[in-house]
């Protein structure tokens, strides 16, 4: 990866011009008020030179003289504009002209004024009046060489110093970068460990900050990746295992059948089996097929207006006939009438399940039920049977695909491990969940839980 690509280089660029905005607002309003106060100070000295000099001129024989000697440039114009007097360095100037007659008309001005030498004086002028009917102007000034010899090596003691702390400031902000970001290459070191085979490590970042946030949450993230493949690896297993009986069966009778010549009876007898384990597998695939789909959201659903309690009303006849079958009492309690947005024949296949699931397990002479009530906005379809009952340990892993409570009988009752899996998914498909209640010995009570369709009640 590029290194101007890295978060490490943007933030140590986002950091220096950070720093470097404040550092060039600084001294531009530093340099800004030094020059004002320095040039202050100057006019301040230019007026008080003028103020001496004022108390200091006498006028003999129309000639002008102080009584005190000056060092600084003084111009002395009189009431014409003419120059009539100058005391200090012989410098000219190409345009005073202006403040001149300012300074004539009573009006005092500062102006900085270019030599011929191409040097700057400040120069200031003031009226003075020598009677009332005389009025001369009067100039002082004074290079500003000084001030523009401050003035420069302030600029470079402001321009080192933020080059000096923009270093200090760039070695500190990768030292903080590195720092900071140390976490996140020991997330990537991670990753890049975790395979689909070894999804037990886990990224140690014991903190409360975002990187604390960050690693928690890569670390559920990974918790069900692993649970996720587990129960994969489990789900290929057990099919493997489902799968492997019909098949040895079907490789035995085959064998068997082609072994030595036999009757049209035997022959027959073997192609039944042989067709009664291929019927099996075929259920088994099936299912499965269903359960992707429903997992990938690709099942072609139909959904409509269902009334629960005629669908429920229709099943009763089908799952009377099993329960005689069995001697097990069956019947239908409270039926609200209830109806529900969903696929009716995707309903018909959860209800039968779950009802066929409370035969299979309730012994003869038991008893099954149903009932049908509103509660919190939801339809409660509760089947109960006095059944064998799940123990409490089994009770979290129920709709987990292929597994049975009851292993040793459930070949022999066509059960595969796949009937409550499947109601679970189904009722997922329409926004709703199933709850298990269950006591060893005394039965259970499966509640599929569905929204109320509210617009179909009257």
């Amino acid at each position: 990866m590029s290194v101007y690509k890295s978060i490490k280089f943007r933030l140590t660029v986002s950091y220096l011009a950070a720093i470097l905005l404040p550092l060039v607002v600084f001294g531009t309003v530093a340099y800004i008020m030094l020059s004002k106060n320095l040039y202050r100070n100057l006019d301040d000295a230019l007026r008080a030179r003028v103020t001496e000099l004022e108390s200091s001129i006498t006028v003999k024989e129309n000639q002008i003289s102080f009584e005190q000697e000056f060092n600084d440039l003084i111009l002395i114009y009189d009431a014409s504009g003419a120059l009539v007097q100058r005391l200090g360095p012989n410098v000219r100037f190409s345009k005073i002209e202006e403040m001149v007659q300012q300074a004539l008309f009573g009006q005092s001005s500062y102006i900085t004024a270019p030599t011929t030498e191409g040097q700057d004086v400040r120069l200031y002028a003031a009226p003075f009046n020598l009677d009332s009917r005389t009025r001369i102007a009067i100039i002082v000034g004074r290079l500003t060489r000084e001030i523009s010899e401050m003035l420069s090596i302030f600029r470079v003691v402001i321009i080192y110093s933020a080059v000096a702390v923009l270093l200090l400031a760039g070695v500190g902000g990768v030292f903080l970068a590195n720092r900071t970001l140390k976490p996140f290459d020991h997330i990537s070191d991670i990753a890049r460990e975790i395979g689909e085979g070894d999804l037990s490590r886990r990224i140690n970042i014991q903190s409360e900050d975002e990187m604390g946030r960050l690693a928690g949450t890569l670390n559920g993230m990974i918790a069900r990746l692993e649970e996720a493949f587990q129960k994969q690896r489990q789900f290929a297993a057990d099919a493997s295992h489902e799968l492997r009986t019909p098949l040895a069966i079907i490789q035995a009778e085959s064998s068997l059948a082609l072994d030595k010549k036999r009757s049209q009876a035997e022959y027959r007898r073997s192609l039944e089996l042989v067709s009664q384990e291929v019927a099996y597998m075929s259920e088994i695939i099936g299912k499965l097929l269903l359960l992707a789909r429903n997992d990938a959201g690709s099942e072609s659903l139909n959904f409509q207006e269902v009334n629960v309690r005629d669908l429920l009303t229709e099943l009763s006849s089908d799952v009377e006939a099993l329960a005689q079958e069995k001697a097990v009492t069956f019947n239908l309690g409270p039926m609200d009438n209830l109806s529900v947005k969903g696929d009716r024949l995707k309903l018909r296949q959860l209800f039968l399940n779950i009802l066929d699931n409370a035969l299979r397990y309730t012994p003869s002479g038991g008893t099954v039920s149903g009932s049908l009530v509103r509660k919190n906005g939801n339809a409660y379809v509760s089947i109960s049977d006095t059944g064998i009952g799940i123990p409490a340990e089994d009770l979290p892993l129920i709709f987990d695909r292929f597994y049975r409570v009851d292993k040793a009988r459930s070949r022999s009752d066509g059960g595969m491990g796949l009937g409550l899996a499947i109601s679970n998914s189904i009722a997922k498909l329409h926004g709703g969940k199933i709850e298990v209640e269950s006591q060893v010995g005394k039965g259970s009570t499966f509640h599929i839980i569905l929204p109320v369709f509210e617009s179909s009640m009257g």
